[in-house]
């Protein structure tokens, strides 16, 4: 194995569909925060609309300051 282990206060934990006071009891069982959707992973953004070109601005606008 790699004993590699979970950061759970860098992690956060969101929920589709489920009450906002069970997800604040595992999140705070866990030892981490509560997110919402939107968020950005790894610099992208999770949980919006791909169809539209205002979803992928701040993707551009990342890739043209690395560009540049």
């Amino acid at each position: 194995m790699s004993d590699l282990k979970v950061n759970f206060h860098k992690s956060m934990l969101v929920g589709v569909n489920i009450p906002d006071s069970w997800l604040g009891e595992a999140a705070s069982a866990l030892c981490c925060k509560v997110g919402n959707v939107p968020f950005l992973y790894l610099g992208l953004p999770i949980g919006g609309d791909s169809r539209r070109l205002v979803f992928w601005d701040p993707v551009l606008a990342r890739l043209k300051n690395r560009l540049s």
